[in-house]
């Protein structure tokens, strides 16, 4: 079974010139680069949706500023 695909993307002049430097520079394949700016992208995107997520609850919970947070983290080290 392959562990890859290939894909084909259409992307603008000024960002394939740079890819085409980053790649001389960095001394990796486009593929690689592309890959990795992607699992990134992939990552940011997740993290986001679970900030909002703790978000939602936290606002549930009466939690509004990061005094919030402090307050609750040194009630619950007391609790100790």
């Amino acid at each position: 079974m392959k562990t890859v695909q290939a894909i084909t993307v259409t992307i603008p002049n000024e960002i394939a010139t740079q890819l085409n430097e980053l790649q001389k520079s960095e001394m990796k394949n486009c593929s690689s680069i592309v890959t990795e700016a992607l699992r990134q992208y992939i990552e940011w995107k997740m993290f986001k949706g679970l900030q909002r997520e703790a978000a939602a609850v936290a606002r549930a919970m009466g939690i509004r500023t990061e005094e919030d947070v402090v307050k609750l983290i040194h009630d619950f080290r007391k609790s100790k």
